[in-house]
């Protein structure tokens, strides 16, 4: 194969960073692109070379050959979609979250290892200069035995598409922003044993730029989760879109030093001081762009994994379905007011 035929299904982040992500993966095209609304399909065709344009995903699947779906729909329809995708023969790269509930999520990593195909999950973050740069010093033994994490990302956040703010489609914060912090815990530090939640809607009402419409908010704004560890480490992830002057902080301490990421900058704890840890190559990806860079850096070892080249891992479905049983667990920690286990979720 010299080059990945790639069908991509949505154009909100699809559009904005898929679209220009795929043209600086190499050895792949974009070659079809799907959207519910036509004009809107059309207009990332006409911006990237792209020769198709849908409206609907199954004639997509049907009408051209394609190697790799690229799935950025809502999360409501990513267990129906991947499961086409996978029955007409192509791999999947798969928005995160993985799926609406661990039953689907269980369907889709089934399908696609009877499929044999390569599957993805874009957990695009673990490829931003400083995270990647986190993981390589924890793993280094930087902090020593990690005790403690706390994550805050408090802010006013931008505007969104009406599905967002609607819990039946997997609209909120926490799917789209707290299944990213997630899966950076369990990547950095270890899986997840048990959660204590309260995942909310503050603003019970939004005004949608586009068109002017007041939509009822059912899906969280605000999310306030502690947890604890397999491995014993306790933590906090503390997350709102409504927040006037909030901050945006990582932390993880441990027994032999810190470390801290406020917003694109880490600090690492020397001779008892907080310095600066210089970026290098290691950590830097492919591009420097801040928001495309990591979406490429993934693109592109999905590629080489389907190209059968022995290039770097990446998150899979079988992270997708570990990340959607603490999202599960968060859910129902918040429903039924006490701590829940992640052993309890199936």
């Amino acid at each position: 194969m010299t080059t990945v035929r790639v069908g991509l299904i949505g154009t909100g982040f699809g559009g904005a960073v898929q679209a220009p992500g795929w043209t600086c993966v190499d050895s792949a095209e974009v070659v079809a692109v799907t959207s519910r609304r036509r004009e809107r399909a059309q207009a990332v065709a006409d911006e990237f070379a792209i020769k198709h344009v849908f409206t609907d995903y199954r004639q997509m699947l049907r009408d051209v050959e394609l190697d790799l779906v690229a799935i950025t729909a809502p999360p409501h329809l990513h267990h129906e979609m991947t499961l086409a995708a996978l029955k007409a023969g192509t791999h999947v790269l798969c928005e995160k979250p993985m799926a609406m509930s661990v039953g689907e999520a269980k369907a889709m990593l089934a399908a696609a290892e009877e499929s044999g195909r390569v599957h993805a999950i874009d957990f695009e973050f673990r490829y931003v200069a400083a995270r990647s740069a986190m993981k390589r010093l924890i793993d280094a033994g930087a902090v020593g035995t990690p005790f403690f994490v706390r994550i805050a990302d408090l802010s006013l956040g931008p505007e969104r598409p009406a599905w967002w703010y609607d819990a039946k489609q997997g609209g909120g914060l926490f799917q789209a922003i707290g299944s990213h912090y997630v899966d950076a815990v369990r990547w950095w530090i270890g899986p997840f044993a048990r959660v204590s939640a309260d995942v909310r809607p503050v603003v019970k009402e939004h005004t949608l730029l586009e068109g002017g419409e007041t939509v009822p908010v059912t899906s969280d704004d605000t999310s306030l989760v502690s947890f604890v560890l397999e491995n014993g480490v306790p933590g906090r992830i503390d997350l709102s879109v409504v927040a006037r002057g909030g901050t945006r902080r990582i932390e993880v301490y441990g027994t032999a030093g810190t470390l801290i990421l406020e917003g694109t900058m880490l600090y690492h704890t020397q001779n008892g001081q907080l310095v600066p840890v210089p970026p290098d190559n290691q950590d830097q990806g492919r591009l420097d762009d801040v928001r495309i860079g990591p979406f490429v850096e993934l693109a592109q070892r999905v590629v080489d994994r389907i190209q059968g080249k022995d290039g770097a891992p990446f998150a899979t479905f079988v992270d997708g379905l570990e990340v959607q049983r603490v999202m599960d667990a968060i859910h129902r920690s918040t429903a039924e007011g006490r701590e829940v286990h992640i052993a309890e979720v199936e």
